[in-house]
């Protein structure tokens, strides 16, 4: 990482003098008034809303393709750069908004664990009973809490699930996102303080993690065998320190932003051409060590080391395509408001497709089609579903527990036209469950009933008050 003096952030800027020396200028027209600067990074939203797209890719290939489908594990393989995007994203983007200004840690804490801590502890709920009832039905949910001490043990299993993240397989991602806040105030401070020193600890960190990784996917080390070491080793994929380097790239990309930014632009052939290299590399690896008798979830295992130089470039191009939208986007337009809508619905999308994949997965199972045809029409219906579900909960009084932001403004709703679709979605949901058996209609008409109840809320709340213009 370039330390040079240019690319040191900027301090912040200093008030204009305010004595009077000076004639108070004339009053600006709006014609005169400079437009304000937009420092929206447009594209980490590019590459945010491609990446959580890939998480639904990756998932629905994870649910539909047997080993034996090598093309779609390839697939599948480079889509586990996700993983590493979405830590590398996070530190990006908290040190490019706190490396010119002060962070105070608690103030910091309390909003950043409301904003994700409230949705993890919700969904993790919601998939605790909702994998109960898949299996059981209500019965199952009841079930568990029969008595004294089935009631214990599923407050064991509860209290589990917020621990590690494991009530859904996507949740980990909140629960080392929450690990990356607490350390956060701590890593802008190094930074701050280790001044030309940055390449250094970026590269101690990769070395780390290269040993870190070599070692993940063997038999532990004996120190590891057991004991509390064991433990730790036995969930180290739910912790940040396989991710750590990752994490701290993204930091230092901000951190030294405009320098960042101009290797990209002055190199962006370069590294596009490197990745794309790397990225055949691996799946020519791949393909060779799976006819050799490789076990395909080894070859594709997010943690082997030489699988992460295509995880890098991949990364790269999509920062390279990110720029290329930013400075070709064009304000106001239907491509740009699109993105802005996707970018504001990513992470309820996140949170909420794999409720959908569950869903849809037993039919998907049965229909007689190749793998590559199954594959993307339930992509496509996994997105629909998912897109309609976030939708409903931003416009719902639940909205901040479930997708990490407010709910949308009530006073702009409209509740007659959200009533005929909530009733709609749930008389389909209700018949194609009753008729088919399949957890589609339950996911519809839970979707129509959230819809339902919320317009009925926003209904109230605006005869109950008066709407006052914006």
């Amino acid at each position: 990482m370039n330390s040079s003096a240019d690319s040191r952030p900027a301090p912040a800027a200093t008030p204009p003098p305010t004595g009077d020396e000076h004639p108070a200028p004339a009053p600006e027209t709006p014609q005169d008034k400079p437009r304000k600067k937009d420092k929206h990074l447009y594209q980490i939203d590019f590459v945010r809303l491609v990446t959580f797209a890939g998480v639904v890719l990756d998932h629905v290939i994870l649910a539909l393709a047997t080993n034996a489908e090598l093309v779609a594990q390839g697939v599948g393989l480079l889509l586990r750069y996700t993983r590493y995007c979405f830590f590398a994203l996070t530190g990006f983007v908290l040190t490019f908004q706190y490396r010119n200004r002060e962070l105070h840690a608690p103030t910091f804490w309390r909003r950043r664990f409301k904003l994700i801590g409230l949705p993890f502890v919700a969904w993790s709920l919601f998939y605790w009973v909702y994998n109960r009832w898949r299996r059981g039905g209500w019965g199952d949910v009841e079930a568990a809490f029969s008595d004294m001490h089935a009631a214990a043990m599923s407050l064991k299993s509860i209290a589990y699930d917020l621990i590690t993240g494991h009530a859904a397989y996507h949740l980990y991602f909140l629960s080392v996102s929450m690990q990356i806040y607490v350390v956060f105030p701590l890593i802008l401070w190094v930074l701050r303080r280790t001044w030309g020193y940055h390449r250094y600890l970026l590269a101690l960190s990769g070395v780390f993690h290269i040993w870190l990784l070599y070692h993940m996917v063997r038999p532990p080390l004996e120190l590891f065998a057991d004991g509390a070491p064991g433990m730790l080793w036995r969930y180290l994929g739910i912790t940040l320190l396989p991710y750590q380097f990752f994490v701290l790239a993204g930091c230092l990309a901000a951190y030294h932003f405009e320098a960042f930014s101009a290797f990209m632009k002055r190199w962006r052939w370069q590294l596009g051409a490197a990745a794309v290299v790397a990225i055949v590399l691996t799946l020519v690896y791949y393909r060779d060590q799976v006819l050799g008798g490789e076990e395909v979830f080894r070859a594709t295992n997010v943690f082997m080391v030489h699988n992460a130089f295509a995880f890098i470039g991949i990364i790269v191009l999509l920062y390279i395509g990110g720029t290329a939208w930013q400075n070709r986007r064009t304000p106001g337009s239907i491509p740009d408001k699109l993105m802005a809508k996707a970018a504001d619905r990513s992470f309820g999308i996140y949170l909420a497709h794999v409720v959908a994949i569950f869903a849809v997965t037993p039919a998907f199972l049965r229909w007689n089609a190749g793998v590559g045809w199954r594959i993307f029409v339930m992509y496509l219906v996994v997105c629909v579903l998912t897109v309609f579900l976030v939708e409903v909960l931003r416009l719902s009084p639940i909205s901040l527990i479930t997708t990490g932001r407010n709910r949308l403004d009530w006073r702009a709703q409209n509740p007659a036209k959200q009533l005929p679709v909530a009733v709609a979605a749930i008389v389909v949901g209700v018949l194609v469950q009753v008729f088919t058996g399949q957890g589609i209609g339950a996911f519809v008409a839970g979707t129509g009933l959230i819809l339902l109840v919320g317009a009925l809320v926003v209904l109230a709340k605006q005869r109950s008050e008066p709407l006052i213009p914006a």
